[in-house]
C-alpha cells in the first residue's frame, strides 16, 4: 500500500494491480510445477511499444467501440501442456478484495438472481463489465479460464471456465440515483439486442475510482483452483504446494472504497465475513483494531 494510502486506510488501482501481478507470479511457478506453459498474451504484449493505442484503450469513449473492447479486455495468457491437447486455453486471474459492503446491495441481486435466497456477501465477487462481455463474445467462454484470488470467500482461490460462472447483475445505468440492472433477455452478450454497441459507455457513480462498471458473478458457483486443474485435466496438486498460495491470499487486505464507505461500516462487514474467513482483519487507516462488539483479541 503507497504512503497516501497507508494514511487513508483505502487501497489505489495500482495497489491492487501490485497484489493481481503477485497472484499472476505465483500461478505462473505453480502451474509450470505441473508441467502447464504459461504464455503472456494480453494486450500490453499484442501492442508492444505502441503508447497511442494503449494509452487510448483506457479512455472512456473507446469502451462504445467492441474492437477496442476485444484488444483492451482480452485474456492475460495463454496456458498450454505439452501431453495434454485438451490443455490448450486462454486464462485471467485476478484480486478480488472489495466485498459487497452494503445488505440493500445483496438484496438487489438476491431480487434480480433469483436463485439463491441464502446468497452472502463472501459469495458476491465483480469482475469489469467489458472483461465479462469480451470473454462472453470473442473469446468463446467455454476455452477461458478465470482464476480469483480472494481474501473474503472461505475457499481462497477459484478458477472456472466463464461459460460455468454465473452473472447475477450486471449494471446498465443509473435512475433517481439507484443502480439498474440489465436484464437477461437484452444482454448483448448473449442476445442479438444491442448487438453491434456491446454495453455503451456508463461511468460508474456507485464505485470510487476509475468508476468501471461491473458484473457481479456467484463465487459459490466456481470451482477451487485444486478441484478445478483436478476435474479438467486429472491434475493432482501437492497439498503443500497449493497451501503456500492460499496462505498468501489470506495476509491481503480488504478494500475501503475511498469516499463510500464509513469506517463503520467497513469493520461491521468484516465482522460479518470473518465468520467464514477468520483471517480477516478490522482496522482503522492505517492500523489494525478488535472488531466491533468483540472482546479485545490478538489480531495479529
Amino acid at each position: 500500500m503507497n504512503q497516501q494510502n497507508r494514511i487513508t486506510g483505502t487501497t489505489s488501482y495500482l495497489d491492487r494491480q501490485a497484489l493481481t501481478r503477485r497472484l499472476e507470479e505465483n500461478l505462473e511457478a505453480f502451474l509450470e510445477e505441473y508441467e502447464f506453459k504459461v504464455i503472456p498474451f494480453g494486450h500490453p504484449v499484442i501492442l508492444q511499444d505502441n503508447t497511442w493505442i494503449k494509452s487510448n484503450l483506457k479512455r472512456i469513449k473507446y469502451k462504445a467501440n467492441l474492437a477496442a473492447v476485444m484488444m483492451r479486455f482480452c485474456p492475460d495468457y495463454i496456458v498450454y501442456k505439452e501431453t495434454e491437447p485438451k490443455a490448450f486455453f486462454f486464462m485471467d486471474a485476478k484480486a478480488s478484495i472489495t466485498p459487497i459492503f452494503f445488505n440493500k446491495h445483496v438484496e438487489r441481486i438476491k431480487n434480480h438472481y433469483k436463485k439463491d435466497n441464502k446468497l452472502s456477501k463472501h459469495d458476491i465477487g465483480e469482475i469489469e463489465r467489458e472483461a465479462w462481455l469480451s470473454y462472453n463474445k470473442f473469446y468463446s467462454g467455454n476455452n477461458v479460464a478465470i482464476v480469483i484470488g480472494t481474501p473474503y470467500n472461505p475457499r481462497l482461490l477459484l478458477a472456472e471456465w466463464v461459460s460455468n460462472i454465473e452473472c447475477m447483475w450486471c449494471l446498465k445505468e443509473a435512475k433517481f440515483g439507484n443502480p439498474i440492472p440489465w436484464e437477461c433477455d437484452k444482454c448483448p452478450i448473449f442476445t442479438n439486442y444491442n448487438e453491434n454497441k456491446g454495453f455503451g459507455v456508463l461511468v460508474n457513480e456507485f464505485a470510487s475510482g476509475s468508476g468501471t462498471p461491473h458484473t457481479n458473478i456467484h463465487f459459490g458457483k466456481m470451482r477451487t483452483l485444486k478441484d478445478f486443474l483436478y476435474d479438467e485435466f486429472k491434475v493432482e496438486v501437492d497439498d503443500e504446494d497449493y497451501k503456500l498460495l492460499i496462505e498468501d491470499i489470506k495476509k491481503w487486505d480488504i478494500n475501503k472504497p475511498r469516499g463510500k464507505v464509513s469506517w463503520s461500516q467497513f469493520n461491521g462487514t468484516i465482522k460479518e465475513l470473518k465468520k467464514l474467513c477468520p483471517w480477516l482483519k478490522c482496522r482503522r487507516e492505517d492500523k489494525y483494531i478488535p472488531c466491533p462488539g468483540k472482546k479485545q483479541e490478538s489480531i495479529f
